[in-house]
């Protein structure tokens, strides 16, 4: 709504006079808030032209894109034809110009809200930098709540009287000439929603009655409008719909029968098969002899359970005489041989390679241990071995198992069977195929009799 458009009501004037007073009281700037429909840009123009000996300048803040089209709004009005830099600011822009062209000036801004905080405060220092003769006045129009916000943003310029106005709602004298003026009968249930001047028009379409848009609906241009609106839309409809119609299958040609090729001229013949032909006489013959078999590396271990209590759960181990004697007469490589790892404790060990008498087992500790290494019914074979891999100590004792002689072959002496167990990575591999294991002297001693 405009000056022009409505009369100026009472609450308006009194809030004009208020305005215009504060602005000869030297007030340089004002915070006048309301909400959507109070009239806030009606009295922005009613402002202007009722400010007597100063230069208006109304701007719309919702128009301002940028901070240099701010500077350039406000100094082209107020300075006409003058020449500035847009870059610098207000305050510096005014005090240059202002000497050329001084008296007062006033800044309405409406619809305030739409201010960057850089704009507020070039306005501020320009209200606060400038002599107070040649200050401008500012009114500065907008929301409740961000009147707000500008309060505590102008609270860093002291100087800087502020002054906050909020527009009054309208009385009962204004509601009934504002119904009057546009025409409405001022019923109570209206009067009772009118609070400012926007409120009439939101009651006034709320409440349109549907006689008056048939009426709209008669009119001969709107029928004409409609009509061709509805006949371009199904212009359109068709088009899309021809457009999106998919095309012909295409036909299938009929089948074309192909031609056999033809004959050759020339009958086929087949080549025999060539035999194959004997190999020749110098020729490598396909089968060879057989190589003959070596010995085995490692004889074969027969295992049987001992006999005597004492032997309950070990296993002795029995290598055929036949195997031993091959074993003395094959002619191997020599091995390299590691010093078994006996117990500090143990006896000393002597430097003959031949056995020791077995009357020396009766000697050793009933609770140490030494290794069985095999046991066979050939006792030289079993000293040869002795002498062979230079076991020292050594002994072989003979004992009868299953009504026949036996010769056993032991090594070492130790005083765990856990020392005796770590000795055995030490043996030679001929001997480790033998699986020796840890027997405690007292079962020796048993066996070997008196």
């Amino acid at each position: 709504m405009t000056a022009e458009a409505l009369p100026i009501l009472s609450s308006q004037q009194q809030l004009l006079e208020r305005l215009l007073h504060l602005f000869r009281l030297d007030h340089e700037l004002v915070l006048l808030s309301g909400p959507k429909g109070a009239g806030k840009s009606t009295l922005a123009g009613l402002l202007a032209q009722q400010s007597t000996g100063l230069t208006p300048v109304v701007l719309d803040a919702r128009l301002i894109t940028s901070q240099t089209a701010f500077r350039e709004a406000l100094l082209e009005q107020w300075f006409a034809g003058a020449v500035f830099d847009a870059d610098d600011t207000l305050l510096d822009s005014m005090t240059r110009l202002l000497p050329a062209a001084p008296g007062r000036r006033l800044l309405v801004v409406d619809n305030a809200q739409w201010l960057t905080d850089p704009q507020l405060q070039e306005l501020a220092e320009l209200g606060q930098g400038l002599p107070a003769e040649l200050r401008p006045f500012m009114a500065l129009l907008g929301l409740p709540s961000w009147a707000g916000g500008v309060r505590g943003l102008l609270r860093s310029y002291p100087e800087l009287p502020v002054v906050e106005l909020e527009v009054p709602e309208l009385s009962e004298q204004d509601k009934r000439q504002l119904c009057l003026h546009s025409g409405v009968e001022p019923a109570a249930s209206l009067l009772a929603r009118l609070h400012y001047p926007g409120d009439l028009a939101t009651s006034m379409e709320s409440s349109m009655r549907p006689s008056q848009y048939r009426q709209w609906l008669e009119n001969k241009s709107v029928k004409i409008l409609l009509t061709g609106l509805i006949l371009l839309g199904l212009t359109a409809v068709v088009s899309l719909l021809l457009g999106r119609q998919e095309p012909a299958p295409e036909v299938a040609q009929p089948f074309q029968a192909e031609s056999l090729p033809e004959a050759p001229g020339q009958p086929l013949t087949l080549a025999p098969e060539v035999p194959a032909t004997p190999t020749e006489s110098g020729a490598e013959p396909l089968v060879s002899d057989w190589p003959l078999e070596p010995l085995p590396d490692e004889p074969r271990v027969d295992t049987q359970v001992a006999a005597s209590p004492d032997d309950s759960g070990k296993e002795r181990v029995i290598i055929e005489d036949e195997v031993v004697s091959r074993l003395l007469r094959r002619d191997g490589e020599p091995q390299a041989e590691r010093p078994a790892a006996n117990d500090t404790r143990a006896a000393p060990m002597p430097t003959s390679p031949t056995p020791t008498s077995p009357a020396a087992l009766k000697q050793k500790p009933a609770a140490h241990y030494t290794l069985q290494l095999m046991a066979s019914r050939d006792q030289n074979a079993l000293n040869q071995l002795v002498s062979r891999h230079r076991l020292s100590p050594a002994w072989v004792y003979s004992r009868t198992l299953n009504g026949q002689p036996w010769y056993v072959l032991v090594h070492g002496d130790f005083a765990t069977a856990e020392q005796a167990r770590r000795a055995i990575g030490g043996l030679p591999g001929e001997l480790r195929a033998a699986k020796p294991w840890p027997k405690p002297f007292g079962q020796v001693q048993k066996e070997a009799g008196p």
